[in-house]
């Protein structure tokens, strides 16, 4: 079973990648795996992920200022929710490709499985813990936007 636990992680990790992000049209060569197949399609799409959304923060950046500071701050708030996400998904595009590559090098060498297998999971408590972390930073954000954006409305209420 601890053979099969990367294989179930990154399985779960596609499948919620699969779930939350856009399609992609498939490319580069067909592997017989299945599972190096998903990863390198979850790769794909996180990279077309990325690129989408580097413009949109482009564009965010590219709208101009208001001289209500709340509003500013309101907008800055944003483009921090979105940079955060953008670092989340390049976190996960990271972990997928060394991911990819430790099964290769498994492939490559099989006498190698133990370390790799030591490796592997090393990296993957240290990736779960940089999610955890980007997520408080989300909440924070997010409970920040919420009371900025409070002021904002309120404003027209009073």
């Amino acid at each position: 079973m601890n053979v099969h636990r990367p294989i179930l992680i990154g399985l779960g990790l596609l499948i919620a990648l699969g779930c939350s992000g856009t399609t992609l049209e498939r490319g580069g060569p067909r592997s017989v795996d299945p599972v190096v197949e998903m990863l390198h399609q979850g790769i794909l799409e996180l990279n077309g992920n990325i690129d989408e959304l580097n413009r949109h923060i482009a564009e965010l950046q590219q709208i101009p200022p208001v001289s209500d500071p709340r509003v500013q701050e309101l907008r800055a708030l944003d483009l921090s929710g979105w940079q955060l996400h953008l670092q989340r998904w390049m976190l996960q595009r990271e972990h997928l490709i060394y991911s990819a590559n430790q099964i290769q090098r498994v492939r490559a060498d099989p006498r190698e499985k133990p370390a790799i297998m030591t490796q592997w999971t090393n990296r993957r408590q240290q990736f779960v813990k940089a999610l955890d972390d980007l997520r408080a930073q989300r909440q924070m954000l997010e409970r920040k936007r919420l009371e900025v954006e409070s002021q904002v409305l309120g404003q027209y209420f009073k």
